[in-house]
């Protein structure tokens, strides 16, 4: 049975892609990580910026981007880098959320 990659590695992954300036978590994502860790349930599923939800079939990811590149073809890359990482263990269909908090010149 494949294993699923942590939020860490995850989120080291986003933050590699060119264009993606880091992770800028919203409310969403900072209430879902709190509550995780008050209930002490999906540890490696939740942190600060990125939610992997396998019930609802979701994967959010709140970034801010700079503009090295094109906004949207860097969107895809964070979306199939997280379909990548994660196709094994999510169930189909799945959506895949990329939030762009903020734009930076670059």
């Amino acid at each position: 049975m494949p294993t699923e990659p942590t939020a860490a590695q995850l989120i080291a992954l986003v933050v590699a892609i060119p264009g993606v300036a880091g992770i800028e978590p919203g409310i969403g994502t900072s209430l879902r990580a709190l509550e995780a860790r008050i209930r002490r349930t999906e540890p490696h599923a939740t942190h600060f910026g990125l939610h992997v939800d396998h019930n609802a079939r979701t994967v959010t990811v709140e970034v801010s981007l700079n503009r090295s590149r094109p906004i949207r073809q860097t969107v895809r890359d964070i979306q199939h880098a997280l379909h990548g990482a994660l196709a094994a263990t999510m169930p189909e269909p799945t959506q895949w959320q990329v939030r762009v908090q903020s734009l930076s010149a670059n």
